[in-house]
């Protein structure tokens, strides 16, 4: 049966580097929207934020190709969440479609944690991540953490402002493969 762990959470949360923590312990790919959106970076000159919006939604199509080809795989993204006004993130309604066990990763960090990390990084620059200011991240990513997880499939939340046991992770993972239902949600104990 196919399986497919979609990783979710605040931008600067962890979700790359929890989808390949995991990576290393389950055979499964890792398609990462970013990797998908920086190839079309690569591809041309840098732009303007409307240009990157297009390259955006191009990137958005090509993950969600992939993932549908797939037999499974951990899929990550910055997820426009179905309960949010704003209009951005990849969709998420096609997730449910995905054929076989789905478990949602939801990076726990706190927002401020988050924007720490999100101006501090460094990214392509085709991402324009320098228009944003530590405050306005703050009320972004405080906004959005408090819509919760997307909701599709049974959540796992990982707490990512610290380092991740992954053996807790992978355990809670499995008990989720286990319990098949799209509203369970566990948590792997956190690090003391």
């Amino acid at each position: 049966m196919n399986r497919y762990i979609i990783v979710s959470g605040v931008p600067a949360s962890g979700k790359s580097t929890v989808a390949r923590l995991i990576a290393q312990e389950l055979a499964l790919p890792v398609l990462d929207k970013d990797d998908f959106l920086e190839s079309k970076f690569e591809d041309s000159c840098l732009g303007d934020a409307e240009l990157r919006k297009r390259f955006s939604r191009i990137a958005d199509q090509e993950l969600r190709n992939q993932a549908e080809l797939s037999n499974g795989a951990i899929i990550a993204s910055w997820w426009k969440h179905p309960l949010s006004s704003v209009d951005s993130g990849t969709p998420t309604g096609w997730l449910a479609s995905l054929p076989g066990l789905r478990v949602e990763v939801h990076c726990c960090c706190s927002p401020g944690i988050a924007a720490k990390r999100f101006v501090e990084r460094r990214r392509h620059p085709g991402h324009l991540d320098s228009r944003w200011s530590y405050a306005e991240l703050l009320t972004r990513f405080t906004q959005d953490a408090s819509l919760g997880p997307l909701g599709v499939g049974c959540v796992v939340k990982a707490q990512t402002d610290c380092e991740v046991d992954c053996s807790a992770l992978m355990l809670a993972i499995d008990q989720a493969w286990r319990k098949k239902g799209p509203n369970h949600s566990t948590e792997p104990p956190r690090q003391p």
